[in-house]
């Protein structure tokens, strides 16, 4: 239930999501542009935070809650050192069973706002998930010199508390009844967004060099960002700045994340050894991939599959 600590810093999880809990001056964090398979909502507890969001800024005050889809680029900055939130990260399985128990029309919903400003009930939603995985990561830690508690919450309680979040976001945020309702993570930019398409069907192992952000080729030889252009329909360079003014990030950058967005889903998912994972998305060593999931994820490959697969 509970993973590596870090000052300032817990890590919980269950099935199907995962909680990540950063208080005091310890918590703050300035991400560059990244993103997630899941989807990903945080709720700011206590102090301010601003980021960009597809290459826009934005700014969340405490009682916000942020939401955005998976694959969708951000960044984060938390300002001052009186800062809290939590941010839980739900794998898309889940939401899809949660869509279809419900007898919603869309099976794959999105959010279609950023933020629920204001609205308390997701933040509270949020914050009794937070006590209640907090309370069973302690009386785990307890009942291992101690005997069992009756007052524990039970997994019935857990999973009655994630559902209370999910059906408030999704309901009141998303097109999960709605489904021409238009998300946020759609790119506006027709050819851009074609691209995006092409880069997520390559394989896992796609080599960054598959969407290098150089162009450069000693050979002469027409490189994989010339590709990705004449995919686009728009010059090299056009093509660079558009991509990174729309999505948020370059292109090599987007491929990169993508692979260890594969990564991570087969670490939930599989039991083959991390190094079998590594060469499958396309690292050559073990240390490589450690290194680059760690700078990714704040955790390494093996605590992350313990902490997932609790």
């Amino acid at each position: 239930m509970v993973g590596p600590r870090r000052r300032g810093s817990d890590f919980y999880a269950g099935q199907g999501f995962s909680l990540y809990h950063a208080h005091g001056p310890e918590g703050r964090a300035s991400l560059g542009p990244h993103f997630h398979d899941e989807y990903l909502l945080s709720a700011q507890l206590r102090g301010d935070e601003q980021c960009h969001v597809a290459g826009k800024l934005q700014r969340f005050r405490e009682g916000d809650v942020v939401l955005l889809n998976p694959q969708q680029v951000h960044t984060g900055n938390a300002s001052g050192d009186d800062i809290e939130y939590v941010s839980l990260y739900v794998d898309r399985e889940l939401v899809q069973r949660f869509a279809r128990e419900r007898g919603a029309p869309n099976p794959l919903p999105e959010f279609t706002s950023l933020r629920a400003p204001g609205r308390r009930e997701l933040w509270r939603a949020m914050s009794d998930l937070l006590a209640l995985m907090r309370s069973a990561a302690e009386a785990r830690a307890r009942r291992r010199g101690a005997p069992s508690r009756d007052d524990l919450p039970t997994a019935l309680e857990l999973d009655a508390a994630l559902g209370e979040v999910l059906a408030t976001a999704f309901e009141g945020f998303s097109n999960l009844r709605a489904p021409r309702l238009r998300s946020t993570a759609r790119v506006g930019h027709r050819k851009i967004a074609q691209v995006l398409d092409y880069l997520r069907e390559l394989p896992p192992d796609a080599s960054a060099e598959d969407a290098d952000d150089s162009g450069d080729d000693s050979t002469g030889k027409p490189t994989a960002l010339d590709r990705l252009a004449a995919h686009a329909e728009l010059s090299k360079y056009h093509f660079v700045r558009q991509f990174q003014r729309v999505v948020g990030m370059t292109p090599g950058a987007y491929l990169r994340t993508l692979r260890l967005c594969h990564a991570a889903r087969m670490l939930r998912s599989r039991p083959d050894p991390i190094v079998d994972i590594a060469v499958a998305v396309g690292f050559a060593d073990h240390p490589s991939f450690s290194r680059a999931f760690a700078r990714h994820m704040g955790l390494t490959p093996s605590q992350y599959r313990a902490l997932r697969t609790l």
